[in-house]
């Protein structure tokens, strides 16, 4: 298998929408910041603690997502890489003649 097709299979392009997930994540948690909406040294707005406790609640998610889909295919990976070499052990081995 090639490596193109292994990194396909790890990150498939249905697997951007949690990357851009994650990216709305970032924005929503610095957004009060980057925008000057929140007075710097004062107390947190109540839409300021909207945007942070979201933010990171979407950024944990969709880690979370990516990372679970990450390890279900390369655990897929690893069970069909396993089951070629057993499969090739057997065919070798029934290949081989036996001498008497």
């Amino acid at each position: 298998m090639r490596v193109g097709d292994v990194m396909r299979r790890l990150v498939p392009p249905t697997s951007y929408v949690l990357l851009l997930f994650f990216g709305t994540g970032v924005w929503l948690t610095m957004s009060p910041f980057a925008m000057q909406t929140q007075s710097s040294g004062q107390h947190w707005s109540a839409s300021t603690v909207n945007n942070v406790v979201l933010g990171g609640i979407l950024m944990v998610v969709s880690l979370l997502g990516i990372l679970t889909f990450m390890g279900f295919a390369l655990r897929d990976l690893l069970r069909e890489a396993q089951a070629k070499r057993l499969e090739e052990q057997t065919t070798s081995v029934e290949a081989v003649p036996v001498h008497s």
